[in-house]
C-alpha cells in the first residue's frame, strides 16, 4: 500500500491517510445517508459542494474515527451545513445593504408550505434537527445524541421537549385555520 508523507500547506502540516481502501469503502457506505441528511436542510445547488466537503473533512481526519462513522460523518455535515449557512446569511445582510433599490414591499407568489413545514418552521434549530434526526434520518436517540454532541439523555429531554413544542405549533395552526374558515362563512 503506498505511504503518503505529511507535507506543509500554508504554515501546518496536512495529515493524508494511509488506507484509501478504507476511506473508498466509507465513502461508499455513506455517502448516501449523508447526501440524503444534507438534502433535506439545504437548496439541491449547495448539497454536493457540502457533501464533498464533509468527505474531505473525513479524509483528512480518517484515522481519528474509531467505531461506527455514520454519527461522526451526520456531526461533520451538520457543522459544515451550519457554516454554509452562516456564510449565506453574511452574504444575504451585505447584498441587503448594498442594494439600492427597495424590494421590502414588493409582492411575492406564496409558496405552498405543509402544515407540519409551517409548524416545524416555527421550532427553534435545535429542536427542528433533533426531530429531523429522528423521523427523516432514522436514527435512534444514541446515535442522534452523538451528531448533536450531547448525552443520550439530554437528547432524551430535547426530543421530548421538542415533540411537545411541534404539536402545539400543529395545534396552533388549526386553531387559525378553523377561525379563518368559520369568519370567512360568516361574512355576507
Amino acid at each position: 500500500m503506498k505511504q503518503c508523507k505529511n507535507r506543509r500547506a500554508a504554515g501546518q502540516y496536512v495529515g493524508v491517510s494511509t488506507s484509501e481502501a478504507e476511506f473508498e469503502r466509507l465513502f461508499r457506505e455513506h455517502h448516501d445517508a449523508v447526501h440524503r441528511y444534507v438534502a433535506r436542510r439545504l437548496a439541491a445547488d449547495a448539497v454536493q459542494d457540502i457533501v464533498s466537503e464533509t468527505f474531505l473533512t473525513a479524509w483528512r481526519r480518517h484515522g481519528e474515527l474509531k467505531g461506527d462513522p455514520l454519527p461522526w460523518l451526520l456531526g461533520v455535515a451538520r457543522r459544515v451545513t451550519a457554516n454554509h449557512l452562516r456564510g449565506d446569511a453574511r452574504r444575504g445582510a451585505l447584498h441587503s445593504r448594498l442594494s439600492t433599490e427597495d424590494h421590502a414591499n414588493a409582492p411575492r407568489d406564496p409558496e405552498p408550505e405543509s402544515e407540519l413545514a409551517l409548524a416545524l418552521s416555527t421550532l427553534p434549530e435545535r429542536d427542528r434537527e433533533a426531530l429531523m434526526l429522528i423521523a427523516w434520518d432514522g436514527l435512534d436517540h444514541r446515535v442522534a445524541a452523538s451528531v448533536m454532541g450531547c448525552s443520550t439523555t439530554a437528547f432524551a429531554v430535547r426530543i421530548h421537549r421538542a415533540r411537545r413544542k411541534l404539536q402545539r405549533a400543529l395545534n396552533t395552526g388549526r386553531e387559525e385555520t378553523a377561525n379563518i374558515t368559520q369568519q370567512a362563512r360568516s361574512m355576507p
